[in-house]
């Protein structure tokens, strides 16, 4: 099975033995999931000229000889048809960025495998490795490239990230949106700015603000601003209230209300709340992104409030007790809920904990982690000199505080 670098140039004969010109590229109609079969042949047959040759007319095609079936005055075309969308090898894949999603990552093609598939030649995968670049330059065999091993990439599972067509995502769409976000930020990190904020702005709002959550800050900043406070604003108005705030804080002032001025009024005073609180304290830490619920409802009545506001929790492990003046009374995990009957009363439910098992917006960092640890808590809630509930510290906060480049 040859590799592209191996064909491109390569003199083509017809059925009379005529040498009718050189391979100058090879033509595909990509589609979804599929070894995409070889459509055309582009043929230099003169400065400046080049004809095209369905490949069902090819009769060897490999290495050592490009040979026709027929007469090439017979099949040689002047244009290609315009119903089907096509795909060079050559000027629109190699050397370009593709993502490989089975591997999570953004690699370079430096070469191409063709072969057969289904009685069809087809490409089958993408060479990614620095043999690949030895062998275009003719060194494929050489002492030079024995050290280095082809590392191949299936074609189905790699999808173009720029083309002559722009971001190729209307095939990888499904592929790439059933990624973790973790893994979809490391692809956006690996691509730059341009094509990286274009991978965001293809990806529904939610999920957009998921993958942004996990970039490294500061590119985060970086794509944000380079998306625009239009385009930036439906996505950060989706990111959680405490990474939405860190966010917001790399910002200029001007910057910054451009910014704010594209999320609703409630969701904008409540970053102007966190915003005034010192990093490294339990106030500049917490979310308000939290379930809360009142004593007297009943287990029903708090699952349908959890069930209307999950998807734009980033997790639910417990949910907050308050009376109507806002004071905390205690806290429901999320699986005494589920364990409960539904008419149940959440006053019931809800366990208490001693008034010094709980945070001060001022609270430093060593305190927050010595209170988590003692009592072994996920979340702990912050509570203001009313005993009013104004937000949630959770182990992810700290982990990230502690390790922000993990």
């Amino acid at each position: 099975m040859p590799y592209i670098s191996e064909l491109l140039n390569n003199k083509i004969t017809d059925s009379s033995d005529a040498v009718v010109g050189k391979l100058e590229d090879i033509l595909i109609v990509p589609k979804e999931d599929r070894f995409d079969p070889l459509e055309f042949l582009v043929i230099k047959v003169g400065p400046g000229v080049r004809k095209f040759v369905p490949y069902e007319f090819v009769a060897n095609f490999n290495s050592s000889e490009i040979s026709l079936k027929n007469l090439f005055s017979k099949i040689a075309q002047d244009s290609l048809p315009e119903k089907d969308i096509f795909i060079a090898l050559k000027k629109d894949v190699l050397d370009k960025q593709i993502v490989d999603v089975a591997g999570t990552r953004v690699v370079r093609v430096n070469d191409l495998r063709i072969g057969n598939f289904e009685n069809k030649t087809c490409v089958l995968g993408i060479d990614a490795s620095f043999r690949g670049i030895l062998r275009r330059l003719g060194l494929g065999s050489s002492l030079l490239a024995k050290p280095f091993t082809p590392s191949l990439i299936d074609w189905r599972q790699a999808k173009l990230v720029e083309s002559k067509h722009g971001l190729e995502l209307n095939t990888a769409q499904e592929e790439i949106s059933r990624l973790h976000p973790a893994d979809l930020a490391n692809i956006v990190e690996d691509l730059d700015v341009k094509l990286g904020s274009k991978l965001l702005a293809s990806l529904d709002s939610k999920a957009a603000a998921k993958v942004l959550e996990e970039v490294d800050p500061r590119l985060q900043t970086i794509l944000v601003k380079y998306l625009g406070p239009e385009r930036a604003g439906k996505i950060m108005s989706q990111m959680s209230s405490d990474e939405f705030v860190d966010l917001v804080k790399t910002f200029s002032t001007t910057e910054s209300k451009k910014f704010l001025a594209q999320v609703g009024n409630g969701r904008a005073q409540n970053v102007q709340k966190l915003l005034a609180y010192p990093d490294n304290t339990a106030g500049g830490l917490m979310t308000l992104d939290y379930v809360s619920a009142r004593p007297e409802w009943s287990v029903g009545e708090a699952i349908e409030a959890i069930r209307k506001v999950s998807d734009r929790m980033r997790s639910i492990a417990h949910i907050y007790v308050t009376l109507q003046d806002g004071k905390f009374d205690g806290v429901v995990s999320l699986r005494r809920l589920m364990l409960a009957k539904k008419e149940e009363k959440i006053k019931d439910l809800a366990k208490t904990f001693p008034v010094y098992a709980f945070l001060k917006p001022g609270d430093k960092i060593e305190k927050i982690i010595k209170l988590m640890t003692k009592y072994n808590l996920y979340t702990a809630a912050v509570l203001d000199k009313d005993k009013k509930l104004v937000g949630v510290v959770t182990i992810d906060d700290i982990m990230r505080q502690l390790f922000p480049s993990a």
